[in-house]
């Protein structure tokens, strides 16, 4: 994405949108595919919050992998 900026989009809490969201989909709720405003975003909170996400799947199948299995 290199230095490009987001756009805000949809932001009515999540609460208000999950329905819809379920049923229709992003583009129901946010048609630049937004949701909430990303100008606070930076790319190092990108990185951390995306690290975090795979530690956690990781640690996820680790735990639910039968024992014996290859990691």
């Amino acid at each position: 994405m290199g230095d490009a900026v987001a756009t805000e989009g949809n932001t009515a809490p999540l609460s208000e949108l999950i329905g819809r969201l379920r049923r229709e989909g992003v583009r129901a709720v946010s048609p630049n595919g937004v949701l909430g405003d990303p100008s606070g975003a930076s790319a190092a909170a990108g990185e951390a919050l995306l690290a975090a996400a795979v530690e956690d799947l990781c640690a996820t199948v680790r735990a639910w992998a039968p024992t014996g299995a290859a990691a």
